[in-house]
């Protein structure tokens, strides 16, 4: 312990009238980062078991664990990898606790490249600078204007930086504790899965739930450490968020009607109904969420295919796509009527075109006559919740229920869960005797609820340290405009999710049986936790991307020495309550 103590005694924290100083933040968490960027962590996968486990080393290292009054793993239940989140527990002198939260898991490395061998090795991608640079030119100018102050590599900025703020950040708090001296209590969580489906925070839900029930805390908030960025280039400000964006997937099963390729108008080409969706749905801005001058960018396709398994000369009568929707202000039900009209005027519209097609190409073969007696093309638009009405009308529930059961058996518990749905639509269509053209509109998971900002001592005490920093260029917003695990802390009292319910074909209730490769969210935890919360991470650019990269001065150095104060200022303003 008593290396630790002497790392820790030369972090010189800030206090009225002395000037801020991040050296020996800066050494710690550059070390936490490498140890943990050094780890392949891609989601979902067994590597998030590992840099979990290193995680929980570098919380206990030098004798500190003794000092927790809990730490270790908790696992995720029911998870096909078996795989744990990481925490820690310091126990204060108050009741009222502050939650860090990071993830630490990745998307994978094929984007590097020839770079790829180097992707988790932060030295390594410094040494092949000039490979990188001509791979990515547009790292070209950050790395003139902040040169030597890039960290890259996969997980860099997104966001195990942030993971490693948050234990330098523990470690020093353990000190305060050991000398009872810490005012509030604290909880860290290292969760898995982010990139994926968020299992991880889901399973932190219910463990915080469980930690306050034993322990009897009274949690304040949570602060989230994911990587921010600049909003508009040249921009200098560093953000702190105190709500975030959702996600919904809407999917579409689209129903052509099948026939030979030499007598195309017997038929209808699904592809070409899916593509005159899409180029009406996917970036258009019209479908953008807005909120007092925040707007959320526009939809686009995620995936999109026929169903043809082979080669041959018929109409692929059958395809889908599903559509990423972020969102600020809608809910599942108003989305989906929106989408429902979208899908109505595009059906009514290519349907029309083919009919005019089909005319002039008659009128073209000398066939005038019969182009006159062309009866107009019809199709249908249905939800999923219509389509399962409509078939238990017409067929009963329980064999309904039956035929979606066998369906769902037929496939692995590890497929892919928008797969899953997919299967499910297309088996249920097949039961409902109805014919194409047709449009089937339902969600897929995975789902993130948009959470606006409300008033709360975390907030309070942000803008307080917003406020006293001028020189940072810290500005405070409301959505964080990034998928996120902080969407799980709390939902919206007025948010209707029955409609999300009723159209996701493998939803399942929390308290159900579980299902292999079903879906569900807690959501009367995450109503019972009800827990605000700030987005306040390293700052960083390239996620996803093989320019991937976090600012060392920023992250490393003021960054932990921000989150310090702001646990500070918490402190001091329960006090005063």
């Amino acid at each position: 312990m008593a290396a630790l103590w002497q790392q820790l005694d030369d972090v010189e924290l800030y206090m009225p009238g002395q000037s801020m100083t991040y050296d020996k933040w800066y050494s710690l968490v550059q070390h936490y980062t490498k140890r943990l960027v050094h780890i392949s962590s891609v989601s979902p996968g067994e590597g998030e078991n590992q840099v979990a486990q290193e995680v929980l080393q570098l919380l206990c290292d030098d004798g500190v664990e003794s000092i927790y009054a809990a730490v270790g793993l908790d696992p995720i239940e029911n998870d096909l990898y078996q795989r744990q989140n990481a925490y820690a527990f310091l126990r204060g002198e108050s009741p009222y606790t502050i939650v860090l939260l990071g993830h630490i898991d990745t998307v994978g490395t094929q984007d590097y490249g020839p770079l790829e061998p180097y992707a988790l090795d932060p030295d390594a991608l410094v040494a092949h600078l000039d490979t990188l640079i001509e791979l990515t030119p547009e790292l070209r100018e950050d790395v003139n204007v902040h040169s030597g102050d890039w960290m890259f590599g996969r997980g860099t900025a997104d966001m195990k930086s942030g993971v490693a703020v948050n234990i330098a950040v523990m470690r020093y708090l353990a000190r305060q504790a050991s000398q009872g001296e810490l005012a509030l209590s604290i909880v860290m969580l290292a969760t898995r899965d982010e990139e994926n489906e968020s299992a991880g925070v889901l399973q932190a839900v219910r463990f915080l739930l469980r930690l306050r029930e034993q322990y009897g805390l009274n949690y304040i908030g949570a602060i989230n450490t994911d990587y921010t960025t600049s909003l508009y280039p040249g921009d200098p400000h560093r953000y702190v968020y105190t709500g975030t964006i959702g996600k919904l997937l809407p999917s579409f099963l689209i129903i052509g009607r099948e026939s030979h390729v030499g007598d195309p108008f017997d038929g209808l080409d699904a592809n070409l109904l899916a593509a005159e969706l899409i180029r009406n749905l996917s970036m258009s801005d019209d479908l953008c969420d807005s909120v007092r001058g925040q707007i959320a960018p526009p939809p686009v396709t995620l995936h999109a295919t026929d169903l043809k398994s082979h080669y041959d000369v018929q109409l692929p009568f059958a395809a889908y796509f599903y559509l990423n929707m972020l969102t600020l202000t809608s809910g599942p039900d108003v989305l989906l009527e929106r989408l429902c009209h979208y899908a109505e005027r595009t059906l009514a519209q290519l349907l029309e075109r083919i009919d005019a097609t089909e005319r002039r190409w008659l009128r073209a073969g000398g066939n005038a006559a019969r182009a006159e007696q062309l009866q107009p093309r019809s199709g249908i638009v249905l939800t999923y919740a219509e389509l399962y009405s409509e078939a238990v009308q017409r067929l009963g529930g329980e064999f309904v229920t039956r035929e979606l059961d066998m369906e769902w058996k037929r496939w692995p518990a590890e497929l892919d869960k928008r797969e899953r749905c997919l299967h499910l639509v297309y088996r249920l269509w097949t039961l409902s005797g109805k014919a194409g053209p047709a449009v089937v509109i339902y969600y897929s998971p995975p789902y993130y609820p948009y959470v606006a900002p409300s008033p709360c001592v975390l907030h309070d005490a942000t803008t307080a340290l917003v406020k006293a920093h001028p020189e940072i260029n810290l500005m405070q917003e409301e959505q964080f405009p990034f998928l996120s695990d902080i969407s799980y802390l709390r939902i919206e009292e007025d948010l209707d999710l029955s409609v999300l319910k009723a159209n996701m074909p493998v939803w399942q209730e929390a308290d159900a049986p579980p299902h292999p490769g079903s879906y569900t969210l807690p959501l009367e935890a995450i109503r019972e936790l009800d827990l605000p919360f700030i987005n306040f991470g390293a700052y960083g650019r390239g996620a996803h991307q093989r320019g991937e990269r976090v600012l060392m001065s920023y992250s490393f150095g003021v960054l932990p020495q921000l989150v310090y104060e702001l646990i500070e200022n918490v402190a001091r303003l329960v006090e005063q309550k």
